[in-house]
Parts: structure tokens; C-alpha cells; sequence
């Protein structure tokens, strides 16, 4: 089986099954995507199906400063610099022929992407401090937020460097691109969270229905923070929209899902007045007082599949 994660999606499957066919290579990856979308996930299922029991090291670039990124990629001996009293072996080494994950590699410097290119086209380094030279063994899987290929035309990134990361370049959709993943991805979070609280929880029918329909520009993070919130305030373990505490920028991306799937001008005005339900937290007066219809059509719509 080649498909390396599961997903609804017909582009993202593709996707999948691509990235599980290279998952046994030594090509360079790079992993594009929104905040959230499941870049680390994919990295590590790439490890475990690629260098199963081999180490996996990963380096957030972003929270390294420039100084220090020589000696935290490549390790340093004691004396090395100021501060640094004893050896200390880098992500290089660490990783040896297993995988090593660069996390937001779009935000290193100028300098340090230098350092970085010297490793990848040398397959060698050195430590901080020392004149040895150890091979460098690992497969590198880098991960960048949308629009690196941006950097690379504004001089923000190395085109260089671009291409020795980009053996393959992989663009993770947002959640909101692939809504048959969402209900499925929360009935998942749902059941580890219910294993965990060792009791049951289940959305209900309209949280269901209107799930899909939200944004969730955080993507799969911010779905799973916003059921984490739910399941600790379900007392009876019913998971509704009063419950969910839904996004209060939803309605926009709603439209716009309801443009890319063509959806019926009465489907999209069932999915706002659903929307607006759960602003109102499912008071059901309100909500028709505010949309112009009567109770009775808005609890039709709630109960319409």
C-alpha cells in the first residue's frame, strides 16, 4: 500500500499516494503549507514509512537564532565560541541515517541558508570548532509555510537551496479545500479524547452539518482546540453547535465553499441561517428574529439533513 494518509479529498489523495511512493527514497522533500494543515504529521509518517527505527531529528528553524545555527546544524566542541564549555553534538549527527525535519525553513536567514546548502550539496559537515569531516547520512524532509516560492523570487530565500530541498514539492491543501476530511478528522479527535476522559462523546446532527461549512483557518489545529474546548464543557458527552463555540469569521468562508462546490442558493442560505444559530448559541428565537424567517423554517433547516 502506497497511499501514505487517509483523506476524502480527491487532489489530496493523489497527493498521498505520490508521497507514499517517495517515502522509501532519499529524495529531499519539501512540504508546503498553511499553519495546521498536518506538515509534521506528514513528515513523520514519512519517517516511519521511509527509516522505520532510525532516528528522526527535528530542528525548528524558526526559533534558532542566526548565530547559533552553525552549531546547533552541526554540533561544536568545548571552547568553540563563548558560552559554549562543553562538546555538544548538532542535528546532523543526531539524525544519522535516519531523517532530519526542518521546520519553517522559509524563516532562516540569508547566512544560515548558505550553511545549509554547503551540507546538502557536500552530504558533509563540520563541527563548530573542528576541522573533521563526517558525513552527513540523513534524509531531509524541510517544511515551509504558503508562499515560499515567493521568497525565492523576492531573493528572501536561495533559488539554490530551493531546488536541492525541492527533490519534490509537496502543497498541503487547508482544511477548508477538503471538507469530507473534517467531520472524519473530528469523529477521530472525539475518540481519543473519549478514551482519555473514559466516557463517551459524540456530536449531534446539526454540529455535523455545520462543521464542514466553517473556515478553520487555523485548519486541523484549530479544529481540534475548538473540540478539545467542547468535550471538556459537554457535561452529558452531546457535543452541539451551543457547545462547539464556533468561529465568529465563519460566514465568509461558508460563501465561498458554497461557490467552489456550486452548492444551491437555498443550501447556502441554510448553511448561513446555521451560522448565525450558532453565534446566537442555538437560540432558535433570536437567530429567526435576526435572519427574517420564522421558527418554524429555521427548525426545518436545522432538521434537514
Amino acid at each position: 500500500m502506497t497511499v501514505l494518509f487517509s483523506t476524502r479529498d480527491r487532489v489530496t489523495s493523489e497527493l498521498a499516494r505520490t508521497l507514499g511512493r517517495l517515502a522509501p527514497t532519499d529524495l529531499p522533500l519539501l512540504i508546503e503549507g498553511e499553519t495546521g494543515t498536518g506538515k509534521s504529521f506528514v513528515a513523520s509518517r514519512l519517517h516511519r514509512r521511509g527509516r522505520p527505527g532510525r532516528p528522526l531529528a527535528v530542528v525548528d528553524c524558526g526559533a534558532i537564532p542566526a548565530t547559533l545555527f552553525t552549531s546547533e546544524l552541526f554540533g561544536h566542541r568545548a571552547g568553540a565560541f563563548t558560552d559554549a564549555t562543553r562538546s555538544r553534538e548538532g542535528w546532523c549527527a543526531r539524525a544519522e541515517a535516519g531523517t532530519l525535519v526542518l521546520d519553517r525553513v522559509d524563516t532562516l536567514p540569508l547566512e544560515a541558508q548558505a550553511a545549509l546548502l554547503r551540507v546538502l550539496e557536500e552530504r558533509r559537515f563540520s563541527p563548530v570548532g573542528t576541522a573533521t569531516l563526517l558525513a552527513f547520512r540523513a534524509r531531509v524532509v524541510a517544511l515551509a509555510d504558503v508562499g515560499v516560492r515567493d521568497k525565492v523570487r523576492g531573493g528572501a530565500f536561495r533559488a539554490d537551496l530551493y531546488h536541492r530541498l525541492a527533490g519534490f514539492h509537496a502543497e498541503l491543501p487547508p482544511l477548508r479545500r477538503r471538507p469530507g476530511d473534517i467531520l472524519p478528522f473530528a469523529r477521530s479527535v472525539l475518540r481519543r479524547l473519549a478514551r482519555r476522559a473514559g466516557r463517551a462523546l459524540t456530536l449531534d446532527a446539526e454540529a455535523e452539518r455545520l462543521l464542514p461549512a466553517c473556515p478553520w483557518l487555523g485548519n486541523f489545529r484549530e479544529l481540534q482546540a475548538v473540540l478539545t474546548r467542547a468535550a471538556l464543557q459537554a457535561e452529558d458527552g452531546d457535543i452541539g453547535v451551543r457547545t462547539l463555540t464556533l468561529p465568529h469569521d465563519a460566514w465568509p468562508a461558508v460563501a465561498e465553499l458554497a461557490a467552489a462546490r456550486l452548492l444551491p442558493l437555498a443550501e447556502v442560505d441554510r448553511l448561513y441561517a446555521l451560522w448565525v444559530l450558532a453565534q446566537l448559541r442555538d437560540n432558535v428565537t433570536q437567530a429567526a428574529r435576526a435572519l427574517g424567517v420564522s421558527r418554524r423554517t429555521l427548525i426545518r433547516w436545522r432538521r434537514r439533513p
